[in-house]
């Protein structure tokens, strides 16, 4: 069989070691004509080449094509030289100039299919692979090859024909015949898939996977009896094996049969059998699984220690239970169980973002200005470390180092104009904070020149210019832009009806805010207390009473409502 990358001229190498070794300076003097010129060249070059000299084998090749540039071997020896050395593209462009040379070359159209392969160019490998095929038809490798590339590609019908024709030459190994049965199973042509697989079974009696795989096949065509008397007669025979319980596991996961297989799942996490990889497929499929975790999160705590048990180092694996809890809604304990991780592990990124995600969603600005502010420091180039801390110290207040680290974060966003609108908004809300209006107003500017419809921007930019009584029409007419996109939101409703209410069309604005009070759900203290404002300018004073009182209930920090509602009351 041949072998891809092996290449022997003995003819020509045995020519060029009767001669005394020579550099490329003293080639000048050689005739300049004919092919005895090329020939002493190649010579020299491959004699370069064996004895280890590759700088002077490449200029000794290059010189080769100089003097006849319709000759393949140079190009070609050159292709695995630039390979070696890491120039993909030159590499490839050489490879393909020998190609096309020889079109009906093997070898040549085989590397050059290997390259284009290599380098993540299939489209292009496909073509030369087909022409190494077409110069050796029985070549069994370039059918493997076309066959493995064309089912990547989904072109299904093109890998069978080639996967059949490996069969019958016997040249099929298992995980060829997996493919293939893959590739039928994609095409809904589920007997044929599980004719192919009962000839697998044949070569492999004793297999239990292709068993169990002949079971999913007739399970995907709804012969739900044929599949469970395979998984049935897979467990009856084996109970104790923990192959037979992996499978048989699998088989209850992905038909969501979820009771009992909490034993199952704790034999195959603590066993010394079954691969790391496995179990974490087993894992991971149940994790995604939003229905199983939240009504079995227990359970599966509890299978999941005994995998961290066996994988006490591993991050992935550590990062599982506190995912499941996060899924499950139990985000102190993900809290508890993320600080619990990163008390024994300095190195913990995932987990320290985490950690911060976290903080951050229940608004525990004071843990998350302490974390953060240490990741921040010892992670100098975390884009998320930075922007939290900022948040963070957003929130309590903490102004001046806030900006200190969206300054920082606005560098690290580079020329990433997502990131750095992302920052530029934060630096407008600042501002706003901080009272510094005008710089405030500028960063937004500076955001919607980069994004300019960008609907948060423009929602935040348009309320602050409300809330300021600044350039209304303009806020207005941000505003309206924002309902056009996205106009179910109740924050950009809100921000709409505010605008119209700074306007002094109040009609309008209690309409608006209609739409965010006829549906169910919590009532928010702001735009209760944006509703009363309304409703107090159209002089429905006892309206507006009410929707102040229900902010004050939601938000004690709102205490200048008190003395609307006295105003309202004389």
């Amino acid at each position: 069989m041949r072998k891809i990358g092996i290449w022997i001229f003995l003819v020509v190498l045995a020519a060029g070691c009767t001669h005394k070794a020579v550099s490329t300076s003293d080639l000048k003097t050689k005739s300049d004509k004919g092919d005895g010129r090329y020939d002493y060249l190649l010579a020299e070059a491959l004699r370069q080449k064996y004895v280890g000299d590759i700088n002077e084998a490449a200029s000794l090749f290059e010189k080769c094509i100089e003097t006849d540039s319709n000759r393949a071997v140079p190009y070609f020896e050159l292709a695995q030289i630039y390979s070696a050395a890491g120039l993909g593209e030159k590499s490839i462009e050489y490879a393909s100039m020998a190609a096309r040379l020889e079109p009906e070359n093997y070898w040549y159209q085989l590397a050059s299919g290997s390259l284009f392969t290599q380098y993540q160019m299939k489209d292009s490998a496909l073509v030369y692979f087909a022409r190494a095929l077409k110069a050796d038809k029985r070549a069994v490798e370039v059918n493997t090859i076309l066959a493995g590339l064309y089912a990547e590609k989904g072109e299904v019908d093109k890998a069978d024909s080639l996967f059949r024709v490996l069969n019958n030459e016997g040249a099929l190994n298992d995980d060829m015949f997996l493919m293939m049965i893959s590739g039928l199973i994609m095409k809904g042509e589920m007997d044929e898939a599980a004719a192919r697989t009962k000839k697998l079974i044949e070569r492999q009696p004793g297999e239990m996977r292709y068993k169990a795989l002949l079971a999913d096949i007739y399970f995907e065509d709804s012969k739900k009896e044929k599949s469970d008397s395979i998984y049935k007669e897979i467990i009856e025979k084996n109970p104790g094996d923990i192959e037979s319980q992996l499978l048989y596991l699998m088989n209850l996961v992905y038909k969501k049969e979820y009771s009992g297989i909490t034993a199952f799942l704790d034999n195959v996490f603590d066993s010394d059998v079954v691969e790391r990889e496995r179990k974490i497929a087993v894992a991971g499929r149940l994790l995604s699984d939003t229905a199983y975790v939240l009504e079995n999160s227990g359970s599966l705590e509890k299978s999941l220690k005994i995998l961290e048990a066996r994988y006490p180092e591993d991050e992935e694996i550590l990062s599982m239970r506190p995912g499941m809890y996060e899924t499950a809604g139990r985000r102190d304990e993900a809290i508890s169980c993320y600080e619990e991780i990163l008390k024994k592990r300095k190195t913990g990124f995932y987990f320290s973002e985490r950690l911060i995600l976290l903080y951050a969603e229940k608004r525990e600005y004071r843990r998350l200005y302490d974390f953060a502010s240490v990741y921040s420091r010892e992670n100098n180039r975390s884009m998320l470390g930075k922007v939290y801390f900022a948040i963070a110290a957003m929130e309590l207040k903490e102004y001046a180092t806030a900006d200190a680290e969206l300054k920082k974060a606005l560098i690290l966003a580079g020329n990433n104009d997502e990131l750095r609108v992302q920052v530029l908004s934060m630096m407008g809300d600042l501002k706003y904070r901080m009272k510094e209006f005008d710089s405030s107003y500028s960063f937004y500017e500076e955001a919607l020149k980069i994004s300019p419809e960008e609907p948060l921007i423009l929602n935040n930019y348009a309320y602050f210019l409300a809330e300021g009584d600044r350039d209304l029409k303009k806020a207005l007419k941000m505003a309206e832009t924002v309902m056009l996109k996205e106009g179910d939101n109740d924050t950009y409703i809100d921000t709409y009806a505010w605008v119209l209410y700074k306007l002094g069309r109040y009609k309008e604005a209690q309409k608006a805010m209609l739409r965010i009070f006829g549906k169910d759900g919590d009532r928010d203290p702001e735009i209760l207390e944006h509703m009363g404002y309304i409703v107090s300018a159209l002089g429905k004073c006892s309206e507006a009473v009410a929707y102040w009182r229900e902010a004050l209930e939601k938000d004690s920090s709102k205490i200048y409502l008190e003395e609307e509602i006295r105003k309202c009351a004389r």
